[in-house]
């Protein structure tokens, strides 16, 4: 086992406390903090001290605050449930109203961030729980057998109900489709008698028939009067109906408590929002009623039919379960195209939609079965539920057990059982809310019947509430009430005694023109509570912004300090940014005199003459001798050659470099000088190289290249450049000649060779040759002439 020294012991101690006290404040990845009591706990985890002279942070976790000596320790309240309306289940019937869901109120005292999982509801079937039927039909010829089965079996679908209820009402209405082109035929004999040679009532979109009534034979005389109607177009309008039958509650009669279902009967599918563009209607279903006194529909050929989602709503908020229930040849096709899918986003949890008889002779069994199942079903509807709340509801309904399945939906009931739903709610917020109080609804889906629960979030500790607060505490020197703890100043006061008086306007006690405390403070107790690097009365002096030295503030903590914007220096050191030691030691050589005399100690350095050079001026620039001096070393380096041998160059010429060029401008860095030198070799040769000089050395830079002498002539090579030359322009002029006599010839000879071919001289006469022949001129010639005569000549 290897033993720790005790400075290792004990810094492994700071660092587990450190941690403990870290660790100690953070609950659930959150940080224990608060300045009141309620603030501190609600965080899951947190607790809050109440003694007195308690000189720790008061809001910890309750380890924390039991090891720092914490005697009054307050913890999280748990969570209350309070029942307000317990009326027992009910049946119902004449003398009594029907209550199927309990309790009816509840107020919960929730307290934040912990989950609640004790408040229960409960459900039970009522045996005579009201029940309201409409009837909406399609009132085309091929749905006449709906009519007539419904009339045949109105008192046995009346005498069937009565088995499961006897508080119930019938209703009726009958949609067909906008009177408009081109739903419907326009012309005059259509617009008497859509059915051509048949008689049947003129078209209409909807006409509510009879309200809600208990009267069998009221509902069957109604039912007599309806006859069929048609329209233009295959799809009909009955959705235009459904939106009134919704909406319309005082004209249909719906009961407040009681389930109330539309029971839609058809053969083809639905127009819906957007076909009435086709006839010109752009103005969108408003959801509400336009009856007339008559019954009928106002609105048909003004508002278009409205949306899926319209219905969907509407239904939920009335409270409105639809049967499908579907005729014709082609049933299958529609309802599985359809309706199916719009069934099953509906209230009431049908998955699919009903399928009529050819005769509808099936329609008391449609009925029986469609209510006995929604009775038997029960879905429980959080509704308004606040953002700050998470509610989740379980029930034990299918596993008949103490195991809670996460659904809100249960099956199969009967009159004599009930079912339990339980709730676990959960607050999810840091801060207390504004708003302490809020409410939601739970209500069965379908049904009028509500649980109200009000939820109070506690976020006060009792020591925050009276008898505990102490009202106008002396503690606080009345200006303020002592609560667990701690003063809770009134507003304008503050401090751990409410002695700090904070009344009037923070600009008169902190302000200045470039805001409150500089902007660079906080005004508490009406005077500037500056950040870290501020001070001043108002904040005004920034003590970061001094100038620094070596990059620290001033030098550092050694050197000064930063004090509103100038540094204040130790007794050792001066300047802006105390970069000046005071004392001259540095300045001196190892006989005690300052810059060697070649110069004056400034700031803690030499600042040397003109041609010294070194941290204390024992260096000459420029100097006789700097040249001559390092001849050997520059020839032995850059040459090989010299005086000194490969074995001395290496030992005494450790600071000469060859380079290719040397730097004419400038030096390697700021405090470095130079002397260029030039030398000459026993050769003649020119050699270059600068001789540096830096605070703590120096250097020597060797060009590579030397510039030698040229030698004297040879007298050889001159007279042989001199002979060449010669013979190369006789040589030169003599071909010229040679080719000026070639064509001179050239052209001599070819005059020749035309001469002889063209021979002029033999065809010219020849100067001493006289023809035998001699004609004389007539001297009258003229006069022969003159006188028309002809020529007078005479030939010898």
């Amino acid at each position: 086992m290897k033993y720790k020294t005790k400075t290792e012991m004990l810094t492994e101690l700071k660092r587990i406390g450190i941690f403990l006290l870290v660790s100690s404040t953070i609950v659930c990845g959150q940080i224990c903090s608060g300045t009141r009591c309620g603030q501190c706990l609600i965080v899951n985890g947190c607790a809050w001290c109440k003694d007195p002279d308690y000189a720790f942070s008061r809001c910890a976790s309750e380890s924390q605050l039991s090891r720092d000596g914490c005697n009054q320790i307050v913890r999280r309240k748990e969570h209350s449930v309070q029942i307000l309306q317990n009326n027992a289940f009910s049946d119902g019937g004449p003398t009594e109203e029907p209550v199927q869901i309990k309790p009816q109120r509840i107020k919960i005292a929730l307290v934040p961030n912990k989950s609640l999982r004790d408040v229960m509801v409960f459900y039970k079937i009522a045996k005579n729980f009201p029940l309201d039927l409409y009837f909406l039909n399609d009132p085309s010829y091929t749905m006449r057998e709906l009519v007539a089965s419904l009339r045949r079996l109105a008192t046995n679908i009346a005498d069937d109900i009565a088995t499961i209820t006897t508080d119930f009402r019938f209703g009726l209405g009958t949609a067909m489709d906008k009177v408009i082109d081109p739903f419907t035929l326009q012309d005059p004999k259509s617009r008497l008698n859509p059915c051509g040679s048949v008689y049947c009532d003129k078209p209409y979109s909807f006409i509510h028939r009879l309200s809600l009534t208990n009267n069998v034979n009221e509902f069957q005389n109604a039912l007599s009067r309806v006859n069929t109607t048609a329209n233009q177009d295959i799809v009909e309008g009955l959705f235009d109906g459904l939106m009134q039958v919704m909406v319309c509650g005082e004209r249909i009669g719906w009961r407040s408590k009681a389930r109330r279902m539309v029971l839609y009967a058809t053969d083809i599918n639905y127009h819906h929002a957007g076909d009435g563009r086709v006839a010109g209607i752009l103005e969108p279903n408003d959801c509400l009623c336009h009856l007339d006194g008559t019954g009928k529909y106002t609105k048909a050929e003004i508002q278009d039919y409205p949306s899926v989602g319209q219905i969907v709503q509407k239904a939920r908020e009335n409270n409105i379960n639809i049967i499908f229930v579907i005729g014709g040849a082609d049933n299958p096709i529609i309802r599985n195209l359809y309706y199916d899918e719009l069934t099953a986003i509906l209230p009431g949890g049908v998955n699919n939609a009903s399928a009529l008889s050819t005769d509808a002779s099936n329609i008391l069994n449609i009925v029986r079965e469609n209510y006995r199942r929604l009775r038997e079903t029960v879905k429980l509807i959080a509704s308004d539920v606040p953002e700050e709340l998470t509610v989740d509801i379980y029930t034990n309904c299918k596993t008949g057990g103490r195991n809670l399945d996460r659904t809100n939906i249960c099956t199969g009931l009967n009159i004599d059982t009930w079912t339990n739903f339980t709730l676990f709610i959960t607050s999810n917020f840091t801060v207390c809310p504004e708003k302490r109080s809020v409410n939601f609804t739970l209500f069965p889906e379908g049904l009028e019947e509500r649980v109200q629960i009000e939820v109070e979030h506690v976020c006060d500790c009792d020591c925050q509430l009276e008898p505990d607060a102490e009202q106008n505490s002396t503690r606080c020197n009345r200006r303020g009430t002592y609560e667990c703890g701690i003063c809770h100043c009134e507003p304008g006061w503050s401090g751990k005694s409410c002695d700090c008086d904070e009344r009037g306007t923070i600009m008169d006690a902190c302000g200045t023109e470039s805001g409150i405390c500089s902007n660079a403070g906080n005004c508490t107790c009406r005077k500037c509570d500056c950040f870290e690097g501020y001070s001043g009365e108002r904040c005004e002096c920034n003590d970061r912004n001094c100038p620094s030295y070596n990059g620290l503030l001033c030098g550092g903590n050694e050197r000064g300090h930063c004090s509103c914007g100038k540094c204040v220096c130790d007794v050792k050191y001066t300047g802006n940014s105390c970069e000046c030691p005071i004392s001259t030691e540095a300045c001196r050589d190892n006989n005690g005199t300052l810059c060697s005399n070649n110069g004056v100690c400034e700031c803690g350095k030499c600042r040397c003459d003109v041609k010294y050079s070194g941290a204390i001026c024992d260096r000459c620039q420029h100097c006789p001798g700097t040249c001559e001096n390092n001849k050997n070393c520059v020839e032995c380096v850059g040459f090989n050659q010299g005086l000194f041998n490969e074995t001395i160059c290496i030992q005494r010429c450790k600071n000469v470099e060859s380079v290719a060029d040397l730097q004419e401008t400038g030096t390697p860095d700021n405090e470095t000088t130079f002397t260029p030198c030039v030398i000459q070799d026993k050769y003649g040769c020119i050699i270059n190289f600068n001789v540096y000089n830096s605070p703590d050395r120096q250097f020597i830079q060797v060009k590579s290249s030397k510039r030698c002498p040229l030698g004297p002539p040879n007298p050889v090579t001159i007279g042989a450049s001199v002979s060449g030359a010669i013979f190369l322009v006789g040589l030169i002029l003599i071909l010229i000649w040679k080719l000026l006599t070639m064509l001179y010839d050239k052209l001599e000879y070819a005059k020749f060779e035309s001469e002889i071919q063209n021979p002029i001289w033999e065809k010219s006469d020849n100067p001493i040759y006289k023809e035998c022949v001699t004609t004389v001129q007539n001297p009258v010639h003229e006069a022969n002439i003159t006188h028309g005569d002809g020529p007078n000549l005479k030939e010898e």
